[in-house]
C-alpha cells in the first residue's frame, strides 16, 4: 500500500492542528473536572452504568454519541479528582450525564489529534507513529482481551496457585479475595437484572395509565405506594406526565444497585481471613480526592480506576457502578496484587506460565479431537549437540501444527505506545517464538524419512514425507490490540526485523473463542491455516475478533480482496458477534456460522466422519469455496446423476475452476457406475486433463458418485495430478472413503 509524503505545507497545518488539539484537550479536561465534581457522582455514575448495560441490551449498533464503558470508566476517575459534592434533589442529573459524556468524547477525539503535532515529512516514520496511535486507541477502548468466563476462570486458577504465597503477604488467600470481587459482579448483575423485570412489567402498560401506576408500586411498602400514589394522582390522566413521572422516581433508585457492604462479601469465607480480604477490598478502593492532576493528564492510557475500580464511601460501604470495568480487568487486578512481593511475584510469574502452556494444551485437545498432541517437543538436527524445542505440536492427518506460547506481559509503556517498550515486547512475543516455530518447520519439510522426537507424552515418530501442511502460531498471554493480527504492518513500521518469517500470532483466549464458535474440526485447522495466507497476503487493520467476524461470514473467501493491496478497515467486525446468555458461564459470545448449502454442508459433515487419509486437505479445498459455486457443483451432480441414471456405460464430469488470479483451484465433479481399478484411474485423469486444459491446474479434487446412488453424501474423494509420460496408474482403495493423498 503506497503512503503519500505530505508536503512541507501540509505538515505546518498538521503541527497547528496538533497545537489546537492539545489546548482543546486542556479546556475539556478543566470542564470535566468541574462537571462531574459539581454535583454527587454516584447519581451520574449509577446513571451512566444503566445506560451502558440498557444500550447493550438493545444489541443495536452503537453510535459514537452512544455511551461506552470506556465513557463510564473516565466519568468515574474524573469524579474522583476531588471530595465527594452534596446531593441536590434539584439537579437534572440526566442532563449532566448528556454533558459529560458529550465532553468526554471531545476530551478524547483532542487525546488523540494532540499526535498531528509529531506527523513529517517521513512517510515510514509517520506510518510508524499511526501504528503506535492504534495501539494507544485500542487501550483506550476498554475492550476486554477475554470473554468474561476466560477472565473469572484465569483470575481464580492463578489465585489457586498462588495461595500460599498471597496469604503470607496479605493475610488471606487470593482465591477468597477473587470470589469476593466476583461476588460483587454477580450481586450486581442480578440486582440489575431483578430491577429491568420490574421495569419491563410497568412500562409494557404505558398505554393504560391505571395499570402502569399500578404495577409500579405492587411490591412497595404501604407507605411508598400511598406517597407516589398521591404524586401520581395530579397526572395519572396525563399518559406521557405519568410515566415521566414514574421514570424519574425509578432512575433514582439506581443508586442503590451499586451500593455494597463490604462485611456482606467476606460472609462466606474463612472467619479468620475476613479481616483481611477487607484490607485487600480496601485497597482496590478510591477515596474522592484521590485521583491526582498527574492521574488526569495520564487519563486515557493509565487510568488508576482499572486497577482500583471501587469506590471507597466509609470504613464499611463502598460503590461500584463499573462493575463490568471490574470484570474486564479482575485478572489484572489480582496480577497487580501479586506484583508487590518478590516471592509472590515470582510464584505469579511461573503460574501465569505454567496456565498459558496448560491452557493451550487443554484448548487444542478439546477442539482438535482427533490430533496427535504432544508438549515440550525435543529435537535436535545436528546430533545432539543443539537441543530445540517447541511447546506444542499436534498432527492431525497430514497436517502439522506448531504453537510457541509466551507468558510475558505486555508493559504500561508498550501498551501506550512506548516505541522502545513495544519492539522489546514484540521480540518476546511474536520474533523470537517465530524464528522457533520456522526452525521446526523447516526440520521437517527438509527431511524426506523418519524424525525422531522427545515429548512430555515420551517418544514422537512423525514421517516428513507425509506432510502435506505446517502451520505455525504464537500463542500469548496478552495480545497488542490489532497489531498482533498484522505482522506485514509490525515490519513496515520497522517495529520487527525485516527479514524474519513471522508466525500468526494469538492469545490463548481468542483460540479458545475461534476454536469454540468454528463448529467442525476441519473448518479450525482452515481457520489457522487461511489466517496465515490473509495475514500475508491481505492489508488490513483488524484484531482476532474482527477476523473471527469475518470469517464467520465467508470463511476467509474474500476473492481478489485478499491480494488487491487496498486497506480493508475490518477493525470493528466484531461488532456482528453477538454476546447470548449461558447456564454455565451467563453470558459469553455467539457467532452465525458462514452460509453453506445443505449439499456442501452434508459433504463436509462426511468428509469429517470418515475421515480418510489425506481429509484435512481435502477440507480445505471444499471450505474454500464460496456458496455461489457451491451451488453450481451441487446443480452439476445432479445433472451428472439423471444422466447416467439408466446409462450404465456413461461417465460424467464436469470441472470448476475459481479463486484468484493469484491463487485458483479445481473441483471436479463425476459420476458413473462402478468399474474396475484400472477403468477407474483412466476415469480419474480424465478429470485432472480436464483440468489442466480448463483452468492450468496441477491438481484437482476429484468428488465421485457411483451409480446406482448409494445413501452416501459422496463415494469417493481425492486429489488428483496429471499423468506424467510412462507413469502408471494411480493405485486406489475402493473401500467407499477412499482417497489420494
Amino acid at each position: 500500500m503506497e503512503r503519500k509524503q505530505l508536503t512541507d505545507e501540509e505538515v505546518v497545518a498538521a503541527h497547528l492542528a496538533g497545537g489546537v488539539a492539545t489546548e482543546h484537550f486542556r479546556q475539556t479536561l478543566n470542564a470535566l473536572v468541574e462537571e462531574t465534581t459539581a454535583v454527587d457522582a454516584l447519581e451520574f455514575l449509577a446513571r451512566g452504568a444503566m445506560t451502558v448495560i440498557i444500550n447493550r441490551l438493545n444489541q443495536k449498533p452503537e453510535k459514537k454519541t452512544d455511551l461506552q464503558l470506556f465513557h463510564l470508566e473516565l466519568m468515574q476517575a474524573l469524579a474522583l479528582s476531588r471530595p465527594r459534592a452534596s446531593a441536590d434533589s434539584k439537579t437534572d442529573y440526566p442532563l449532566v450525564t448528556e454533558r459529560i459524556v458529550e465532553l468526554i468524547a471531545q476530551n478524547a477525539q483532542a487525546h488523540q489529534d494532540q499526535a498531528k503535532s509529531k506527523v513529517s515529512a517521513d512517510v515510514l516514520e509517520d506510518f510508524r507513529q499511526e501504528m503506535l496511535n492504534l495501539i494507544q486507541r485500542w487501550t483506550l477502548a476498554v475492550r476486554g482481551a477475554r470473554q468474561g468466563y476466560q477472565t473469572r476462570q484465569y483470575a481464580l486458577e492463578l489465585a489457586l496457585s498462588v495461595n500460599g504465597s498471597f496469604r503470607h503477604h496479605y493475610g488471606c488467600e487470593a482465591t477468597e479475595v477473587v470470589k469476593a470481587l466476583s461476588a460483587v459482579i454477580d450481586v450486581c448483575e442480578d440486582r440489575i437484572k431483578a430491577h429491568l423485570e420490574d421495569l419491563r412489567s410497568w412500562m409494557m402498560l404505558k398505554h393504560s395509565g391505571k395499570g402502569m401506576l399500578e404495577a409500579f408500586i405492587r411490591n412497595l411498602e404501604p407507605d411508598e405506594q400511598a406517597e407516589i400514589s398521591s404524586r401520581a394522582a395530579m397526572v395519572q390522566h396525563d399518559r406521557e406526565q405519568l410515566f415521566a413521572l414514574l421514570w424519574n422516581i425509578n432512575e433514582r433508585r439506581w443508586m442503590t444497585l451499586f451500593n455494597f457492604s463490604y462485611l456482606d462479601l467476606v460472609a462466606t469465607a474463612p472467619i479468620e481471613q475476613r479481616h483481611s480480604i477487607i484490607d485487600v477490598l480496601s485497597k482496590l478502593s478510591l477515596d474522592f480526592g484521590d485521583v491526582t492532576e498527574a492521574n488526569l493528564q495520564h487519563l486515557h492510557l493509565d487510568n488508576p480506576v482499572q486497577r482500583k475500580p471501587l469506590i471507597r464511601l466509609d470504613g464499611n460501604n463502598f460503590f461500584c457502578a463499573g462493575h463490568q470495568i471490574l470484570g474486564v480487568h479482575l485478572a489484572e487486578i489480582v496480577e497487580n496484587l501479586c506484583g508487590k512481593g518478590d516471592n509472590l511475584k515470582r510464584a505469579a510469574e511461573k503460574a501465569r506460565a505454567d496456565w498459558l502452556e496448560g491452557r493451550l494444551s487443554a484448548t487444542v485437545r478439546q477442539f482438535l479431537p482427533h490430533a496427535d498432541v504432544h508438549e515440550q517437543v525435543k529435537w535436535s538436527d545436528n546430533g545432539g549437540i543443539t537441543t530445540w524445542e517447541s511447546d506444542l505440536v499436534a498432527i492431525i492427518d497430514k497436517t502439522v501444527l506448531i504453537f510457541e506460547a509466551k507468558s510475558a506481559k505486555i508493559s504500561a509503556p508498550a501498551r501506550r505506545g512506548a516505541l522502545r517498550s513495544l519492539k522489546a515486547a514484540l521480540n518476546e512475543l511474536i520474533v523470537a517464538p517465530s524464528e522457533q516455530s520456522l526452525r521446526l518447520k523447516q526440520h521437517i519439510l527438509g527431511a524426506s524419512g523418519s524424525l525422531s522426537f522427545i515429548s512430555r507424552q515420551g517418544s514422537l515418530i512423525l514421517q516428513a514425507n507425509e506432510v502435506r501442511d505446517v502451520i505455525r502460531v504464537n500463542i500469548v498471554h496478552d495480545a497488542v490490540g490489532p497489531l498482533s493480527s498484522h505482522w506485514p504492518q509490525l515490519k513496515h513500521a520497522g517495529f520487527v526485523p525485516e527479514n524474519s518469517d513471522i508466525a500468526p500470532t494469538m492469545s490463548v483466549f481468542d483460540l479458545e473463542t475461534v476454536f469454540e464458535l468454528v463448529p467442525r474440526e476441519l473448518e479450525r485447522c482452515h481457520y489457522l491455516s487461511r489466517r496465515a495466507e490473509l495475514e500475508r497476503n491481505a492489508i488490513y487493520t483488524a484484531d482476532e475478533l474482527d477476523l473471527l467476524a469475518l470469517y464467520s461470514r465467508t470463511r476467509f473467501n474474500i476473492g481478489e480482496d485478499e491480494f488487491d493491496g487496498r486497506h480493508h478497515p475490518w477493525y470493528g467486525l466484531s461488532g456482528s458477534l453477538t454476546y447470548v446468555p449461558d447456564e454455565n458461564r451467563r453470558i459469553r459470545l455467539s457467532a452465525m456460522s458462514a452460509i453453506t448449502t445443505e449439499f456442501w454442508a452434508k459433504l463436509l459433515d462426511a468428509l469429517e466422519d470418515r475421515m480418510p487419509e489425506g481429509w484435512t486437505r481435502f477440507g480445505h479445498r471444499l471450505l474454500n469455496v464460496h456458496v455461489s459455486h457451491q451451488k453450481q457443483i451441487e446443480k452439476s451432480v445432479k445433472e451428472g446423476i439423471k444422466k447416467t441414471r439408466k446409462r450404465s456405460d456413461l461417465f460424467f464430469h464436469s470441472e470448476f475452476t475459481f479463486g484468484t488470479r493469484v491463487k485458483m483451484q479445481t473441483i471436479s465433479v463425476a459420476v458413473g457406475a462402478e468399474v474396475p481399478p484400472s477403468q477407474f484411474a483412466l476415469n480419474l485423469l480424465t478429470c485432472a486433463e480436464s483440468a489442466r486444459s480448463q483452468g492450468d491446474q496441477g491438481d484437482v479434487l476429484v468428488l465421485y458418485w457411483f451409480m446406482p446412488r448409494t445413501s452416501e453424501p459422496y463415494d469417493f474423494i481425492g486429489l488428483v495430478k496429471q499423468r506424467q509420460p510412462q507413469a502408471p496408474y494411480p493405485q486406489l482403495n475402493f473401500a467407499g472413503t477412499s482417497s489420494l493423498g
